[in-house]
């Protein structure tokens, strides 16, 4: 609180790395606390003070905002004042307006007014600056008042000046006024309250959050007829009171004391009468430390910036915003996760076509293999983002007859275990069991040609981790939110191709045509917050065109040892949806209905496989693989197995 503090934090941001630059909850108030009261005491109109007091708030606000100087005037313009007004715009009209008045009694040039009200002014601009940059669905206008001392006039002349528009998207008002002299913190809704309950719902609100984050908060009891139960006054929300809209006071005083209308403020006997406005011998930062410590100003700015952070979050619809984009990811990655769950299978019976092409069989023989596999795709090297690390565990077993000397048919079934790794420690589990039938065409010759049917079912469990954070501010939100579903694909796939014979290799051309349908079901998560999201069903359908090279080999090792590499690149053309391209999401906080933007699908990219199967014997195999899309408008996003296999 100290400016040798403040100096040794300015000096230290400077020298460490820019990461630890992030400021804790009440620090930046604090920064704006010191200013105030050491450089800017007697902060009233006409003064160098108050000019830059004035110039001083406006920089505290942050560099996401729009700036403005509201100058006004009273006494038949004989007297002048300012107001510091930063805006951030919604997707919507509708807007909060939050303000704390930073000028101190007038004539007083000595007076700090930390309390009154350096203390509500410091955590304005921390609330501006904790949501600095974060896209909201009601933009704010934060409002630094001038000569709130003198009757109001800033909040007055800032309320004169909207238009009917204006005055009909506004929501309500946010009013901070003396946060640390008083023995607790209080959040009244204003008298306009007294008869509409429903214009008590953001103090309701409040006084919900402050017990999630167990800070003690209180309302006005109701002991004094002339101050209902649960309403306050007497400050520039006044101003408000005739728009009809919801006001909430925030300040720190004590209802039980003195003549019970919260004009006493605490019972600490270092504070002669109770109360410190107006009075520069007791609002001052060394008299307040003395009587109450310095933890106390370091709670009270840290709680109401922690409280009113989270309060203006969620009155802005910032949270659920910021929660219908992460469940847009969740919702691409069962997406993108179903969609690998295809590949797979499909892999899986390219290998069998591959060692058929390499053995000879007798018609009317039955083969077949069981094995295990294993891939991860990590969220480096070739991945980029969005792409987030995936590891997967596959069991299968599989058959084939030789139905002729040139025609093959088979089938399938394997069951996956797997996990995508989501941001901020989130997990996206899978159990899928995929089951399919195959056949190849190709009586030894350079010609083959093949095809499958597949279907799989997948169980999503998912745990996503809702992450707020402002730049370099503090954490504003971080919540778990989990969900099951279950998801359906099926497909039908034909391939064909040369390959001429370069000795032990064999390599040529190939072409080939994949349709797959996609559905994920609804579902909602089960936690109880307003952040909880419900999930449509998705339904997509892909339809891929390829066209590609591949090389394959059989290479005898002795020990009746035989390696067989393979690999293959493609060019791919999306003729079907690809992937959906926005999600609808229900939000249990207002259960609106909110589009999650998936990003546009990429419909050309590339494929490329590489990977060795060695044959240690007639019955045991192992394999090697790596798989790897590239040319992708979303990253390239690549895999590696290792699986074993046993021949029957």
């Amino acid at each position: 609180m100290s400016k040798l503090s403040i100096l040794s934090l300015a000096l230290a941001s400077a020298l460490l790395p820019n990461w630890a630059g992030a400021y804790e909850y009440g620090e930046h108030a604090a920064t704006t606390l010191d200013t105030l009261i050491n450089d800017y005491p007697g902060r009233y109109r006409g003064t160098a003070n108050f000019a830059g007091a004035a110039d001083w708030m406006a920089a505290q606000m942050g560099n996401s905002y729009t700036l403005s100087r509201q100058n006004f005037t009273w006494s038949n313009g004989t007297r002048a004042s300012q107001n510091v007004i930063a805006s951030a715009a919604g997707t919507t009209d509708r807007y909060v307006v939050i303000g704390a008045h930073f000028d101190t009694y007038y004539g007083r040039p000595t007076l700090q007014g930390l309390d009154d009200n350096g203390s509500g002014a410091a955590v304005l601009t921390e609330i501006a600056r904790n949501l600095g940059g974060l896209k909201m669905e009601n933009g704010v206008q934060i409002v630094g008042f001038g000569a709130e001392e003198e009757g109001l006039r800033g909040s007055a002349a800032y309320v004169a000046s909207l238009d009917a528009t204006q005055r009909a998207n506004m929501l309500g008002m946010i009013n901070l006024d003396s946060l640390i002299t008083g023995d607790k913190m209080y959040a009244h809704s204003g008298q306009n309250s007294a008869n509409n309950t429903a214009l008590a719902a953001w103090r309701d609100q409040t006084l919900r959050i402050a017990d999630e984050l167990n800070i003690a908060l209180e309302s006005n009891p109701g002991y004094n007829d002339e101050y209902p139960i649960g309403t306050g006054c007497c400050s520039d929300g006044e101003s408000f009171e005739n728009l009809g809209v919801p006001i909430l006071y925030i300040e720190a005083t004590n209802w039980d004391i003195g003549d019970l209308d919260g004009y006493e403020q605490t019972t600490n006997p270092a504070i002669p009468g109770g109360a410190t406005w107006h009075n520069p011998t007791l609002d001052n930062e060394e008299v307040l430390t003395d009587a109450f410590g310095a933890e106390r100003i370091e709670q009270r700015l840290r709680d109401y910036s922690r409280l009113l952070s989270r309060l203006v979050l969620e009155l802005t619809n910032a949270d659920l915003l910021a929660s219908t984009a992460s469940g847009g990811a969740v919702a691409r990655n069962m997406q993108d996760n179903l969609q690998r769950q295809h590949q797979t299978l499909s892999r899986l019976h390219e290998r069998r076509w591959l060692t058929l092409q390499s053995m000879s069989r007798e018609t009317g023989s039955f083969d077949g293999e069981i094995g295990a596999d294993g891939e991860i795709a990590p969220d480096q090297g070739f991945d980029e983002a969005p792409n987030p690390e995936a590891r997967r565990f596959g069991l299968y077993m599989l058959g084939d007859y030789q139905l002729s000397d040139s025609l093959n048919l088979g089938a399938s079934l394997s069951y996956q275990n797997g996990r995508d790794e989501l941001e901020h420690r989130g997990k996206l589990d899978n159990d899928t069991w995929l089951a399919g039938v195959y056949a190849l065409l190709n009586d030894g010759g350079p010609a083959w040609l093949a095809g499958d049917l597949s279907l799989g079912h997948a169980s999503f469990d998912s745990d996503r981790h809702l992450q707020i954070q402002s730049d370099g501010g503090p954490v504003l939100l971080d919540q778990e939110l989990s969900g099951d579903t279950s998801a359906l694909f099926w497909s039908a796939r034909v391939e064909g191709g040369y390959d001429f014979s370069f000795g032990e290799l064999r390599s040529g051309p190939f072409a080939g045509l994949d349709y797959s349908h996609y559905r994920i079901d609804s579902f909602n998560e089960r936690e109880d917050l307003r952040t909880a999201l419900g999930y449509e069903d998705q339904t997509f359908d892909s339809l891929e065109a390829s066209l590609g090279w591949r090389l394959r080999g059989n290479l005898a090792l002795g020990n009746g040892m035989q390696l067989q590499p393979y690999g293959s690149v493609a060019l791919v053309k999306e003729l079907g949806d690809g992937r959906l391209e926005d999600v609808d999401l229900v939000s249990r906080g207002d259960r609106q209905v909110r589009v999650a933007e998936l990003g546009s699908v990429d419909t050309r990219f590339g494929r490329a496989q590489l990977g060795s199967r060695l044959l240690i014997n007639p019955m045991f195999a192992v394999f090697a693989e790596a798989n790897s899309r590239f040319g992708h408008s979303e990253g390239s996003q690549t895999g590696y197995s290792l699986g074993v296999s046993l021949q029957f």
